[in-house]
């Protein structure tokens, strides 16, 4: 009976394991974003960013803004997350970043204004930021 079970548990595995692979293989990669699969995935040119907030006279911030985004990036979207003590994510807002017209030549800015939460600007430490094509 021993053998039986084993041979039994065996079989659903593999059978399991089968499923979940041809699951898999249905899953497509669209033009912008990746849905499963190996592909090679590009940058808009993002190396690094920086960030200034500004904040209220009761200490909360209100808005970050972000400078020196590649032109390359206009319209992908922009996450930045306010992070904390132990790299705790304090709150976190998107934005889509503007284009360009005829006023700028290398970059461009963004700003993030609704965090999800009130965010208290003695409690942030850095800043994390994510571009992600749309």
């Amino acid at each position: 009976m021993d053998r039986i079970s084993k041979t039994l548990v065996l079989c659903l595995l593999v059978a399991a394991a089968f499923a979940g692979t041809a699951a898999a293989a249905t899953l497509v990669i669209g033009s912008k974003s990746l849905s499963a699969g190996n592909a090679g995935v590009t940058s808009c040119g993002v190396s690094s960013l920086s960030a200034t907030r500004n904040v209220n006279n009761g200490g909360l911030v209100t808005r970050v803004d972000v400078g020196a985004i590649p032109l390359a990036c206009s319209g992908e979207t922009l996450t930045v997350t306010l992070v904390g003590a132990s790299s705790l994510s304090l709150g976190s807002g998107t934005g889509v970043i503007g284009s360009c017209g005829t006023t700028c030549s290398a970059s461009i800015t963004a700003s993030v204004t609704n965090f999800g939460v009130a965010v208290s600007a003695t409690n942030i430490l850095k800043f994390s930021f994510a571009v992600v094509g749309s």
